[in-house]
């Protein structure tokens, strides 16, 4: 057996607990094959031998920073398509305490809506689970014990600084069908169908905004009929996640209850690329997206299965923003691995008593190419993230006391890449630190599934 795989097996093997440490400083050795062995134990290793891989992205070595660096960004981007799992074991707690523990469990800061009392605070649940589960079940069980329900894409409230994942009183509401693939949660909102006859068809190729094409179906009496039949669906990511469309939605299996395909001919309606935003920020964490279907003549009294698969990208903060102090901070440049931050100018306007700050943002990182596919029933319609979403994602402000104070951009220049914020007074709060954060990524493939569900 050769000495590399020795090593391993002392290190990953036999040996009662792995040091991260020892694996990183073999990303170093003077033996190549050492070096890609103890890259794939890293790899296997995963979310351990993060922090040894972060702090070996200083070294002086430019072999172990290189590999580093690149394995941080895989394991975090692989990290990111596994579901949160969490423990409930409660009995008759407080609910505030209950949902601080599942809070500090879960890394995703939950809330009661503010407009509930104490009353409501106060409330004691009971709720144990033998194993940990995953985050939209445990939440489920939650709003079960507890008479509570959530809305997706709906985190953070309006005058809050924290990025919270609120929960209101009443309920819990019926979910409806959804299916549940890792850290996210596919659920079937609607089947729509619409039939139309048209005697003038003059009218019948504008393009209506927001809904599918419609096929045209002209009858020989010079009619025209229009039929739209459509699955109305949303994939909600944890709220600590941001998703993007990779790719056209695919419905694979479409069957009704009589065994009739439900599977529409290629060409019939384009898909949509959509874009969430990160939890706390007004674009929330769920895709709306329609999924097109083809209802037959005599059709069923239900679907019997309707299973597809959804490509996307998903992102969040990375734990270690570059922070930057204001105070004398201006003419400035402050820069990490990722990113060279400008600090232009800060002002203030005594009639408004408003604060502007101009920055300059630049990548320091290789760019990396964003990839979508066709699609099957048409030509892809992509909604590009605006850039000044992608900086609410990535840019916090925060006060001496570390508080996170709410701007907007007042002015955004792309090709300089020179964005203003503006900070509305609130509470007397002065901005002081701004934190600039990178974004783990990866991509995966959501898949889902629904059976038996009525036919419109």
């Amino acid at each position: 057996m050769s000495g590399v795989s020795l090593v391993l097996i002392g290190l990953l093997g036999q040996a009662p607990a792995v040091d991260p440490a020892a694996l990183v400083a073999r990303l170093g050795s003077s033996r190549y094959a050492e070096r890609e062995a103890a890259a794939d134990a890293i790899e296997r290793l995963g979310r351990p031998a993060i922090n040894a891989l972060r702090a070996a992205r200083d070294s002086r070595d430019p072999e172990i920073r290189t590999r580093a660096g690149a394995l941080v960004s895989k394991i975090e981007g692989t990290l990111l398509t596994e579901a949160t799992l969490v423990s409930l074991d409660f009995e008759d707690q407080p609910l505030n305490e209950v949902i601080r523990a599942f809070s500090e469990q879960s890394g995703i800061k939950l809330g009661l809506s503010l407009e509930n009392g104490p009353i409501l605070q106060n409330r004691r649940v009971t709720l144990h689970e033998t194993a940990p589960i995953s985050f939209w079940k445990a939440m489920d069980r939650l709003c079960e014990a507890a008479r509570l329900h959530y809305n997706f894409g709906a985190e953070g409230y309006p005058s809050s600084r924290e990025l919270v994942f609120p929960l209101h009183d009443g309920g819990p509401r019926i979910p409806g069908p959804t299916s549940d693939s890792g850290p996210f949660r596919v659920s079937l909102l609607g089947l729509h169908y619409q039939r139309a006859l048209t005697f003038n068809d003059n009218f019948a190729n504008l393009p209506q905004p927001g809904l599918v094409p419609p096929p045209h179906l002209p009858r020989a009496d010079g009619t025209v009929i229009n039929e739209q039949f459509y699955a109305q669906i949303q994939v909600a990511g944890e709220p600590r996640l941001s998703l993007s469309q990779n790719g056209p939605l695919k419905v694979i299996e479409a069957v009704d209850d009589r065994g009739q395909s439900l599977l529409p001919k290629p060409g019939e309606g384009p898909i949509t690329q959509r874009f969430s935003g990160y939890s706390g920020l007004t674009t929330g964490s769920a895709l709306p997206l329609h999924a097109l279907l083809k209802r037959p003549e005599q059709p069923g009294q239900a679907i019997r299965k309707l299973r597809g698969t959804l490509p996307i990208m998903v992102s969040t903060r990375k734990p270690d923003p570059l922070v930057v102090a204001l105070q004398g901070a201006v003419g400035k440049s402050f820069s990490n691995d990722e990113v060279n931050l400008s600090i232009i100018d800060i002002r203030s306007n005594p009639i408004t008593n408003q604060t502007s700050l101009d920055v300059v943002v630049r990548s320091t990182a290789t760019p990396t190419t964003v990839i979508t596919h066709p699609g099957a029933n048409g030509a892809e319609v992509i909604i590009q993230r605006p850039l000044h979403d992608r900086y609410q994602q990535q840019i916090e402000v925060v006060d001496s006391q570390g508080r996170i104070v709410p701007w907007y951009h007042s002015n955004l220049d792309a090709e300089s890449s020179r964005i203003t914020l503006t900070f509305t007074p609130h509470d007397q709060a002065i901005p002081a630190e701004i934190h600039y954060y990178g974004l783990a990524r990866g991509a995966t493939e959501v898949s889902f599934e629904f059976n038996d569900v009525p036919m419109p």
